[in-house]
């Protein structure tokens, strides 16, 4: 009775049966008496006909149609029967009624109980349904974190293995597109200090996404660029930041994530991710971004300091020649290809003279001035391939390849006569400097580093004993 579907059911079949005691009451009234029927037996009737459908309309319709109904039966009973016949049934209705109407309002009191029970458990299942979203989306957001930080992780090892500037450079932009593949372009731009511009020096883009135009970057990377903070673009033909005319954007995107790689307050570029979808990017992928670009800043630091320092082993802090150390290695490498190709090398060892009584007269800094000098000198006369090293304190070695004895004396004698067209102005007064040269070949003269160098030191001694200032080859 508490479901509404079988409370409606029971009213509409109570409410059919009373109507139709209604409509046969005159024939049962003639049936009774044409049976003799008595007074036990005609009021056992009436209650069997009338208690079952009254008592089902209380439980189900309530107190108005009960009531009426128990009124319409009361004169249906007073019109067709005599008073001792219907003084029974009228009494059991009045109880019938009774106990129909108060089932009716403990079944109201218990519907309404189980609706607010019902309310009640809806609630918690709704609060229950929301705490497990929110537990889910937690559950997402540190799944995702965690992936993130993996990814993270897995960066900062790439980026420790990569030493070199391109290295990282290709680092940076092969994890920066990995992370957001999916119709997206990574743009790696680093600043011309010469020009004063960005420079696009890697690039990465998925399969459905454009190829990238601005190779100076555009208006979103100039804005990251002028004010130095990250930029974050839902979409870009509806920013406020931004008017642009459609000429003046690229196709290819219509989100864009950018922020700048700096270093010591000093922007060294821009790292850029752009999408085709709209809203592709949130304040959370824009941090992520951020983060990498520290670590990318950082590892390109790393990396410059590592070619500086690599920079400074092999070549010389104050000519900017090689180092002598690394220069035997060369020329190690250089004789074992020539013996195997069968091709001329030669050795230039030049040693300025006199430079021990010119740094006495100008001082040591004239010096280093004067050996800077006859670096750059060296410098313009040597062909590319060719290796220049500062050997000592003022010798300096000019290996020349692909070239024997006789070329390379013509060589030696056109630089040193360059040294001598070169003066050096110290102290507003013009300063000419000398040089004497020994010239060595390989293979004709020489297998080994050691017979190498042993002969053109020998004749370098002999330009020096013959007078200084000259060119000896043999």
């Amino acid at each position: 009775m508490r479901h509404p579907r079988t409370r409606t059911f029971a009213g509409f079949t109570s409410f059919l049966a009373w109507m139709l005691f209604l409509i046969f009451i005159k024939d049962l009234r003639g049936a009774l008496l044409y049976e003799s029927a008595g007074f036990y037996e005609t009021s056992i009737i009436l209650l069997f006909y009338l208690s079952i459908p009254v008592f089902f309309i209380w439980i189900t319709m309530g107190l108005i149609s009960g009531s009426a109904t128990l009124l319409v039966t009361y004169f249906i009973l007073a019109v067709f029967f005599e008073r001792t016949i219907y003084t029974l049934p009228v009494i059991c209705l009045a109880a019938t009624s009774f106990i129909g109407y108060r089932l009716h309002r403990t079944f109201e009191d218990d519907i309404k109980k189980l609706r607010l029970e019902t309310e009640e458990a809806s609630e918690k299942a709704n609060l229950l349904g929301a705490e497990i979203k929110s537990r889910q989306n937690d559950t997402f957001r540190i799944r995702s974190s965690l992936e993130r930080t993996t990814r993270l992780k897995r960066i900062i090892e790439d980026y420790s293995l990569a030493l070199s500037e391109e290295d990282v450079r290709d680092s940076i932009i092969r994890n920066c597109f990995e992370l957001f593949e999916e119709e997206s372009r990574a743009l790696l731009y680093m600043v011309d200090t010469k020009r004063q511009e960005l420079k696009l020096v890697r690039s990465r883009k998925s399969d459905t996404a454009s190829p990238v135009k601005a190779k100076q970057g555009d208006a979103f990377d100039r804005w990251v660029l002028r004010r130095r903070s990250p930029l974050l673009v839902g979409d870009i033909y509806n920013d406020f930041r931004f008017s642009l005319e459609p000429k003046e954007l690229d196709e290819g995107f219509r989100a864009v994530i950018s922020t700048p790689l700096t270093s010591k307050d000093k922007i060294m570029g821009i790292l850029r991710v752009d999408s085709r979808k709209k809203g592709k990017f949130t304040q959370r992928d824009l941090r992520f971004l951020d983060i990498i670009a520290d670590l990318s800043s950082i590892s390109l630091e790393n990396a410059a300091l590592y070619n500086k320092v690599q920079d400074l082993a092999i070549h010389d802090s104050l000519t900017g020649l090689y180092v002598h150390k690394y220069f035997h290695q060369r020329l190690r490498d250089e004789i074992k290809r020539a013996l195997r190709n069968n091709i001329d090398i030669s050795l230039l060892m030049f040693d300025l003279d006199d430079f021990k009584l010119y740094n006495d007269r100008y001082g040591h800094s004239a010096g280093d001035l004067a050996l800077k000098h006859i670096s750059s000198i060296l410098k313009d006369f040597a062909e590319p391939g060719d290796i220049i090293s500062r050997y000592g304190g003022e010798e300096f070695m000019l290996l020349v390849l692909n070239k024997d004895k006789k070329t390379a004396a013509k060589i030696a004698e056109r630089v040193r006569q360059g040294i001598i067209e070169a003066p050096l102005v110290l102290r507003r007064a013009k300063t000419t400097i000398t040089a004497s040269v020994g010239v060595a070949s390989c293979p004709a003269e020489a297998k080994t580093v050691e017979e190498f160098l042993m002969l053109v030191d020998a004749r370098l001694y002999k330009a020096k004993r013959a007078g200084k200032n000259r060119v000896w080859d043999k």
